[in-house]
């Protein structure tokens, strides 16, 4: 999350940020795009159809640099089980991009993501054989809520894992500050227009309400058969596994979650019909930076006494001088019998910072 990434930064820098945010906030993103709409569509009329020139709605400028797995060890090419395929960090001149922290794939080289200042950014990656080398297609839209308007603070707006259903459009999002889940319909990044939708519903769980502020939800991922598992980034069983909440056939029940020592959870999602991968991050002045990517089995849910805590399985761990930054995002994409993850950073709207999108290739587990 971008804000549980500021709260490791020295004071200073964190002070900054909520500045950043409290100012970037109130841009009116949609009054924006209704009227660059309406001015191409009187320009459209205006000039010959081949001439005409359209541009997507809320479309932004990005730039890509390809960056290494590691610049002082150049034959490194896999981190576990973890195949590289390729770095870019991203880059902007909208004040608003950034703050990524939840992401999915969709068809071809879509994707889509939530960032933690209340937006919707959809784009797609350009690959050479495989090979990450890009990004495209940029748009930036306002996550709005049931009132049809964007979120009015950065407390309202901070989205922090997203899933999605390219084959249905059904989107959710996890939100912390104010705990809750927020349902979508229709949502097609290809169709720009469907992201300025606002939800059908927002649910709210009542043990969500102990999690902090700064510490609520962070990753969720949906099993094939509607299981969903729902992970608090800082909130603690007495054994130190990671809170969880699972509803499974209308029903929610906590469990724990095994993690990964001095890491948080950022992301999560389903590798199969019973097993999900976990992204977890650490980002703090005194331990730096790292990251880690797990496999828990779900499986034991589905019996008539489930353990009080899952474990998981570390199938990749890293930190400088490899390529990361906070880390937070997490996609798969499958094809051809192969799985692809990619693996994204939240810059929380910082200089210092990078948004970094990074694509590997998993290995059997």
């Amino acid at each position: 999350m971008g804000s549980g990434g500021g709260k490791h930064l020295p004071a200073a820098i964190a002070v900054t940020q909520v500045r950043c945010y409290g100012r970037l906030m109130q841009f009116d993103r949609i009054a924006a795009a209704v009227t660059l709409t309406a001015a191409l569509a009187i320009g459209a009329s205006m000039l010959r159809a081949e001439a005409a020139v359209v541009v997507p709605l809320g479309a932004v400028p990005v730039s890509t640099t390809i960056l290494p797995l590691d610049r002082g060890d150049p034959a490194l090419s896999s981190i576990g089980a973890l195949k590289f395929l390729g770095a870019v960090q991203i880059r902007s001149s909208d004040p608003l991009f950034g703050g990524i922290s939840g992401l999915r794939s969709g068809p071809g080289n879509t994707m889509l993501a939530v960032t933690d200042t209340g937006n919707w950014l959809a784009f797609a990656t350009t690959e050479n054989r495989n090979r990450l080398t890009g990004i495209a297609n940029a748009v930036l839209v306002p996550i709005l809520g049931a009132d049809g308007k964007p979120a009015p603070t950065k407390a309202a707006g901070d989205a922090e894992a997203l899933e999605w259903d390219p084959a249905t459009g059904t989107a959710t999002i996890v939100y912390e500050q104010d705990h809750r889940l927020v349902h979508f319909a229709g949502i097609d990044p290809a169709r720009p227009a469907t992201l300025g939708q606002s939800p059908q519903r927002t649910e709210r769980l009542t043990a969500m309400t102990g999690w902090t502020l700064n510490g609520g939800g962070e990753a969720m991922a949906v099993l094939p058969g509607g299981t969903r598992i729902v992970m608090s980034e800082s909130a603690r069983r007495d054994d130190g596994a990671i809170t969880a909440l699972v509803t499974r056939d209308g029903k929610t029940f906590e469990i724990g979650v095994e993690g990964v020592d001095g890491h948080s959870p950022t992301d999560a999602i389903a590798l199969d019909d019973h097993r999900i991968l976990v992204l977890h991050r650490r980002f703090t002045v005194m331990m730096g930076q790292g990251a880690a990517v797990t496999l828990v089995d779900l499986a034991p849910l589905f019996s008539g006494t489930p353990p009080a805590t899952l474990p998981a399985k570390i199938l990749a761990q890293w930190q400088p001088p490899v390529t990361l930054d906070n880390m937070e995002g997490l996609a798969v994409r499958k094809i051809g019998g192969r799985t692809f993850l990619y693996v994204i950073s939240d810059n929380n709207l910082n200089s210092i910072q990078r948004t970094i999108l990074m694509k590997f290739e998993l290995e059997t587990p």
